[in-house]
């Protein structure tokens, strides 16, 4: 229900007020006072929409009154009274005071008092969904501030957590590249070159980009690596029994991602799995290579570049895991260790 407060020194004013607004009582909570301290004690304690007042009052005035009431309740919306007489009086209040309407006395329709308070209900009620509608874009403005905020010290954290990590890449990459190009002839060398940047692309991928899950990059990998109907097999299982923290995952898949990577390139055809499982405080990534009968057939057939890329690919491997067990080739074990989620700091 809507609360109008209406004050007037003039009892006789007042009697006609409530008389002319008995009928509206069920829709209207309409409190009566002569005097404009009592309305302002009772308009600083309750929600009040709508202020009808006469101007001219001794002790505060009605101007007076709508000066506190703009401080103390700034919502309400104000409409005064004042005889015919003093209108060119009234001018300064209503420059001054906010008013919203002005009513001239003596009225003695229902109209004259009814139709100014309704429009003054339906003024508060759009001032006050306006009111509430920059609340609630402040409340997302603030939001949105507040989200730009935690992804731009994420981005920092991310860019300081893995600065180091991608030196390391780079510079295992250089000092693999270094010695090594100067014995490789052009097609080689830009065979290297274009092998390398794949490398960092998806270290970038791994690395920077979202967190994802096992199911994730266990689908992203088998379609890079698996072609079945060209003997190319490349399977990945999880052994650890349970969902795999993605902080430690990532890592895992780019180690899964090193191996397929470099078999795609090199080899006509392949036969890998990689089994993960936890061993102690480590999750372990196996790498099983089986031969075919005919035993390993190179895409590339210059030694030279067969053993440069596979250098790279075992350092990597060595730089980006807690721990590695030798193995033959590619085959072996990388240790991800459960409490070192970034491993390579």
């Amino acid at each position: 229900m809507n609360t109008v407060v209406i004050v007037d020194n003039d009892s006789r004013w007042l009697a006609n007020y409530k008389r002319m607004l008995a009928p509206f009582q069920e829709i209207l909570n309409c409190m009566y006072f002569e005097h404009s301290e009592k309305a302002m004690e009772y308009i600083t304690s309750h929600s009040v929409e709508v202020l009808v007042s006469e101007l001219d009052m001794p002790l505060m005035t009605g101007k007076e009154l709508f000066e506190m009431v703009d401080m103390l309740s700034p919502d309400t919306v104000k409409i005064a009274m004042t005889q015919v007489k003093n209108v060119s009086d009234t001018l300064e209040v209503l420059n001054h005071s906010r008013i919203f309407k002005l009513i001239l006395k003596p009225f003695f329709l229902v109209e004259d008092l009814v139709v100014p308070i309704q429009a003054g209900i339906v003024e508060y009620n759009s001032e006050k969904q306006e009111r509430d509608f920059q609340r609630r874009e402040e409340v997302k403005l603030e939001k949105l501030n507040q989200r730009i905020e935690e992804l731009w010290e994420k981005l920092a954290e991310k860019k300081e957590n893995y600065d180091i990590v991608c030196r390391v890449a780079m510079d295992i990459m250089a000092e693999d590249l270094s010695p090594g190009m100067v014995e490789l002839e052009q097609v080689e060398s830009e065979f290297a070159r274009e092998f390398c940047e794949k490398l960092l692309q998806e270290f970038v991928q791994y690395y920077m980009y979202e967190k994802r899950n096992y199911i994730y990059y266990m689908n992203y990998l088998k379609n890079q690596f698996h072609y079945a109907g060209r003997s190319c097999v490349f399977q990945i299982r999880n052994e650890t029994g349970g969902e795999i923290p993605p902080e430690v995952m990532k890592r895992i898949a780019y180690g899964i991602f090193l191996t397929g990577y470099w078999c795609r390139q090199c080899l006509e055809n392949y036969d890998i799995e990689h089994v993960i499982a936890v061993q102690g405080d480590y999750y372990v990534l196996k790498i099983i290579y089986r031969l075919s009968e005919t035993g390993i057939n190179y895409k590339i057939t210059s030694p030279r570049i067969q053993e440069l890329l596979l250098r790279i690919v075992e350092d990597l491997k060595r730089a980006l895991s807690d721990a590695q067990e030798e193995g033959q080739g590619l085959l072996g074990k990388l240790y991800y260790c459960i409490g070192n989620q970034e491993g390579a700091q």
